[in-house]
């Protein structure tokens, strides 16, 4: 009995020992990356057969415990990324490292974007519309602007004004000074100080260091506040962790055109990096054509002055240069760093064009991120150099006979008549997203200063006035799926104070359904809002246009009320919205979107209200005249709030892959204004501006016959169209009152050599087509050019 029994302690000994040892396993660690070099944080790590998971931290990297020992396949997953199956062996005991990188999943719609949520989502599951043009892209339009690739984007109108001057809208109601849509880089605020608009070409950002461009079509102010009122564009710059080493890019041709860019960007360990950038681009602006009747400028009755009789040239030149310094540290980035650029040539305006003659632009800006908080503070500066405007030099040209035959004897005068800009913008935001549960939080905070100086130039800013404005605002979004991540619903709301406004509250609602994988059906609501930018409010040129702060009041000449103008109080709008987007055989995608908004105290372009020679004369509401003891009393171009309207548009975009070297893209865009109404009879009707109807195609061919070789060919058409701001006005230009219908061709190619040498050539305007996009725009013609970059890389720690 007792041998038995030490039999049996012994088989059970070994049996606890046997069981302990199966027990004991192994651990995997390891670091996900993606593009080879930049750490992934997020992403999710698991054992295949096992209920052991992990997520990356900030570094990328990962741990999992006790694995049982054995062959064993590990899964790593992140949105917009291909799912990555690695085998790996573990024994009890000891540590398999490994290092992962994830490669983005080619997929229509799957790319990732920020701008829409604040936080990355993938494109085809965004419950608002956003589109995204990708570095690939942006190189292949070959522009000198990042503005040319947005040309063949869905839903936007684009205007060419210029060799190196472009513009975008959304959503109708287009003007020269495009104020509805707000443009930041890397989420920091891009806009003029002294005006409220958008940088467009005097951006310091180079079209190098671009990693995409998102856009947001339609309202969104409850997540970024004023003037998101027809959407946002969000420049989005490379890190040195993202692309290290060094690129260089020569372009030349037609319009004498000199386009020199290079970046440089690396790591000196594994926490530091930096990165520098520059632009240079010079060339000759299309001149205006004499017999179009557009570009001349004056009033009364003397004849008027072409605009090419008071310039010298039509040279285009622009420089740009930023420096970043990033420092990593446990789940925190920061990044520091300054920005310049300088600019000369042409500038569409509502009263005229200005001629830029060195106007700088200077920005510094600080940012600290982690996964749960987001803080950014950037400083924009401005110096309009020389500028100055033409309408106005022209009115001191007719008084004095007319043009001479140089027009370096106008020097002087140009002088008396610059514009002076001193202007600075503080933008600051604090940000924190959370999850509870399965509800995704996000709230922020942002504060903005405008500090406008022009010393009486041309803002109402005389005899030391100070124009400062204020703008505070906080938001909060909730975001939660359900139904097994089929049904997502997205609430968001926000309060907005001015500190010359009362407050405005802009709610967001949406929901997306998606009953299979990347198919959705999204359903949303929209409040957004524009307050009266600091030209709308304090405007004062020739002492006739004026911004509206005050209000006017318009009488005959026997002094009878004609009209009132009240102060201008911020405009609103309430948008819905429907829309679909599936991709089917992972060949094509479809985005349709349909949208109905109703505008509220809708802000006029500047317009004229009042001139004597028409039996017309405003006055301040203390009854003084406007212009008082001046030639121009009682004139007035002011700004204006209409009333109500309503609009409704939609746009259907598809993208096709026939092959993997062949995809075709295109897209149609409708939009009518349903109905206007305004208690203002002297107020001209309100006009959409843009064309009802926009079409856009391209075909673009990768790898075809020659490998590393790229062919695009892109067109765009879009229909006639009334336009009026300021004083462009299409019924005194065009028979039929209209900007006639437009196409434009476009063609690019090019060749990647192994050694980091890319060479491309593009021809713009191929047809020739001598209209314009937008009335003020000089005709322009046939326009080529051709690339050489080099690429090295390197420079990484």
């Amino acid at each position: 009995m007792r041998g038995t029994t030490r039999w049996l302690l012994c088989v059970s000994w070994c049996l606890m020992a046997a069981v302990g040892w199966a027990q004991e396993g192994g651990t995997i660690r390891g670091t996900v990356y993606v593009s080879g070099n930049e750490p992934l944080p997020e992403a999710q790590v698991g054992v295949v057969g096992t209920e052991l998971t992990a997520t990356t931290n900030a570094e990328g990297q990962f741990e999992l415990r006790n694995v049982p020992p054995a062959r064993h396949e590990l899964k790593v997953s992140f949105p917009g990324y291909q799912d990555l199956l690695q085998p790996v062996d573990v024994v009890a005991g000891q540590v398999a490292s490994l290092e992962l990188d994830l490669r983005l999943d080619e997929q229509f719609g799957e790319e990732i974007v920020v701008t829409g949520s604040k936080f990355g989502e993938k494109r085809l599951e965004s419950p608002v519309t956003v589109e995204s043009v990708q570095a690939k892209a942006i190189q292949m339009s070959g522009g000198t602007s990042y503005l040319t690739a947005l040309s063949a984007v869905k839903g936007v109108d684009f205007a060419d004004t210029g060799v190196n001057e472009k513009r975008i809208s959304t959503r109708g109601f287009n003007t020269q000074f495009n104020s509805r849509m707000i443009t930041m880089v890397d989420g920091r605020l891009a806009q003029m100080p002294g005006n409220g608009l958008p940088l467009g070409s005097q951006m310091p950002t180079s079209n190098l260091d671009l990693k995409s461009v998102e856009v947001v079509v339609g309202p969104a102010s409850a997540l970024y506040g004023a003037n998101a009122h027809a959407g946002v564009i969000n420049l989005i710059t490379k890190s040195p962790w993202d692309e290290s080493g060094a690129t260089v890019a020569l372009r030349g041709g037609t319009q004498s055109l000199v386009d020199a860019s290079a970046r440089v960007a690396g790591t000196v360990s594994e926490d530091f990096g930096y990165k520098v950038t520059g632009q240079f681009v010079r060339g000759e602006d299309f001149v205006p054509d004499r017999e179009l009747r557009t570009h001349y400028y004056g009033g009364g009755t003397q004849p008027l002055v072409f605009e090419a009789d008071m310039l010298e040239d039509y040279d285009v030149r622009s420089i740009k240069a930023e420096g970043f310094v990033y420092y990593r540290r446990g789940d925190w980035n920061f990044k520091g760093g300054y920005g310049f650029s300088s600019a000369d040539g042409m500038s569409l305006t509502n009263s005229g064009r200005n001629h830029l003659r060195d106007w700088q632009v200077h920005q510094q800006t600080v940012s600290a991120s982690h996964p749960n908080w987001f803080a950014q503070v950037s400083r924009t500066t401005s110096n309009a150099g020389g500028t100055y405007q033409l309408d106005r030099l022209a009115g001191l040209v007719q008084a004095g006979g007319g043009a001479p035959s140089e027009p370096s004897e106008l020097d002087a005068t140009r002088e008396q008549i610059k514009f002076i800009d001193e202007s600075q913008l503080i933008d600051s935001e604090l940000q924190h997203q959370n999850s509870i549960g399965g509800l995704k939080l996000i709230t922020g905070l942002q504060l903005r200063l405008y500090m406008p100086s022009s010393r009486g130039s041309y803002l109402a800013d005389t005899d030391g006035k100070k124009l400062n404005a204020t703008e505070f605002g906080g938001y909060l979004q909730g975001d939660y799926s359900l139904l097994r991540d089929k049904l997502r619903l997205v609430a968001a709301a926000r309060l907005d104070t001015h500190s010359n406004y009362s407050a405005q509250f802009s709610p967001k609602a949406a929901v997306v359904y998606s009953p299979q994988r990347n198919h959705h059906l999204r359903a949303g609501y929209n409040r957004a809002f524009k307050s009266p930018t600091i030209l709308e409010n304090y405007l004062l040129i020739n002492n006739t246009l004026l911004g509206n702060r005050t209000g006017f009041i318009i009488r005959d000449a026997e002094g009878n009320l004609v009209s009132e103008i009240d102060p201008l109080v911020p405009e609103s709008v309430d948008s819905v919205e429907v829309g679909y987007k599936a991709t089917f055989a992972e060949k094509l995608l479809v985005d349709v979107v349909a949208y109905h908004s109703w505008y509220e105290n809708f802000i006029s372009a500047l317009t004229p209200r009042a001139n004597p020679a028409t039996g017309t004369f405003a006055f301040y509401p203390d009854g003084r005249p406007v212009a008082e003891g001046t030639p121009g009393q009682g004139a007035l171009s002011t700004y204006a709030n209409f009333g109500r309207s309503r609009v409704a548009g939609a746009d259907l975009g598809l993208d096709y892959m026939l092959t993997p070297q062949i995809s075709l893209n295109g897209s149609i865009s409708y939009i009518k204004l349903l109905k206007f109404h305004s208690n203002d009879p002297s107020q001209p009707s309100l006009l959409l501006n843009v064309p009802d109807l926009k079409l856009k195609a391209s075909i673009t061919l990768q790898n075809l016959l020659v490998k590393n070789t790229f062919l695009r060919v892109f067109g765009r058409y879009q229909t006639a169209f009334e336009f009026r701001s300021g004083r462009w006005n299409s019924t005194l230009f065009y028979a039929d009152g209209k900007v006639p219908a437009r196409f434009v061709a476009d063609i690019g190619a090019g060749y990647n050599f192994d050694n980091g040498l890319a060479l491309s050539a593009n021809v713009f305007n191929v047809f020739n087509d001598r209209g314009v996009d937008v009335l003020g725009a000089p005709p322009g013609g046939v326009m080529a050019s051709m690339q050489l970059a080099y690429k090295y890389d390197g420079l990484n720690y």
